[in-house]
């Protein structure tokens, strides 16, 4: 099966697509290394038209079906491997998706627009209304800083969030519209000091995430999943307290844990993706072992110089890295420059593993 990848970052889907046997083609903002390693042909998307697109995708030739990333989900081709658009709009709606929680009665945090945030209960968390991965989010711990926040232009594009403390965490599930399956409890990472600047950017995940309230995040994300019908890899992202799981978003896409999920279980995410479009369910795996990522991000404008490529290709090839820019690759400040990987009996192996190839680069990129 001939299957084409449309996504700003893809590597985690084309490679995972190529291990379970797939031809893969890849349009792709970043061009890593491993993702071009994995891909059968790919190219570069920039900041291609919508006419461009469907354009570098006929070069491929015939493909069976495609997945299509965050920010591509209205593209039109035969065969998608996505949820439907109106799902997709109404789940991505952090606002809408409260509402339906407090509907279903599923524990969320309150929300509100920005512009109609009151200032009972500070602090308040932030966030744009649509998409970010935690970037883009703060809080609001007084009046005055809520007030500086309202008169900022783009004000209506954010909501207020009760802030909740706890730990992130987050639900995996392969759904067939009908049904789902929760694969995995995830930790998450989130802004976390030596690897971001950013206190609310998504560093990376812990797979298996072991809780008392297991049951219950599972429960609460099955009964989402069947609730919106979503079909392929999604996810539910929570924060869980002293007193429960309490539901924050939906991402009806590929998660970040499917690197985790594959070294921790040795499921193939995609493949149970693509699976799931036909009514089939994957079978649960064992956590074998403990499986952690460590986003490293920069706080300056760094360039890949060789010595770094030739460090970061081979922690990739002893499979400690991935996510790998090309040599002479220039990086912005607060962007990604690899991801880190590391397993174990316990998580503070695995994450201390992790941790010491990030630490290890990121000492490397600031000589």
């Amino acid at each position: 099966m001939r299957i084409l990848v449309v996504c700003y970052s893809s590597r985690s889907i084309v490679c995972s697509a190529k291990k379970a046997g797939y031809t893969v083609y890849a349009l792709d903002n970043f061009g890593d290394v491993d993702m071009r390693g994995c891909a059968d042909k790919a190219e570069f998307l920039g900041n291609a038209s919508g006419d461009r697109i469907y354009e570098l995708a006929r070069s491929f030739g015939d493909f069976d079906a495609v997945v299509l990333g965050p920010g591509f989900e209205k593209l039109r081709f035969r065969n998608i491997l996505n949820n439907r658009l109106s799902v997709m709009e109404e789940v991505n709606d952090k606002l809408k998706i409260a509402k339906k929680f407090e509907s279903m009665d599923i524990p969320h945090p309150d929300t509100e627009l920005l512009t109609k945030a009151s200032g009972a209960g500070f602090p308040l968390m932030i966030k744009p209304r649509f998409g970010s991965g935690g970037m883009l989010n703060i809080t609001a711990r007084d009046e005055d800083e809520l007030a500086d926040l309202k008169a900022r232009d783009d004000a209506c594009n954010f909501i207020a969030q009760e802030f909740v403390e706890g730990t992130p965490c987050s639900a995996s599930l392969i759904g067939t519209g009908d049904d789902a399956a929760v694969i995995a409890l995830n930790e998450q990472l989130i802004g976390v000091p030596g690897l971001t600047r950013l206190p609310f950017a998504y560093c990376g995940n812990i797979t298996p995430f072991r809780t008392g309230f297991s049951d219950e995040m599972v429960q609460y994300a099955a009964r989402i999943a069947r609730e919106f019908s979503l079909v392929g890899s999604n996810g539910v992202d929570f924060i869980l307290t002293e007193k429960g799981a309490v539901a924050i978003e939906v991402n009806p896409r590929f998660q970040g844990s499917l690197d985790t999920i594959e070294l921790s279980t040795g499921m193939n995410v995609f493949d149970a993706h693509v699976r799931s479009f036909e009514g089939e369910l994957p079978l649960l795996r064992d956590f074998s072992r403990y499986a952690a990522k460590a986003i490293l991000y920069t706080d300056r404008r760094l360039i890949i110089d060789q010595k770094l490529s030739d460090r970061l290709t081979g922690c990739m090839n002893a499979n400690n890295a991935a996510d790998i820019p090309q040599a002479g690759c220039v990086i912005s400040p607060d962007e990604p420059v690899a991801t880190l990987l590391g397993t174990g009996e316990t998580r503070e192996i695995a994450l201390g593993n992790a941790s010491k190839y990030a630490y290890t680069i990121r000492a490397m990129s600031e000589a």
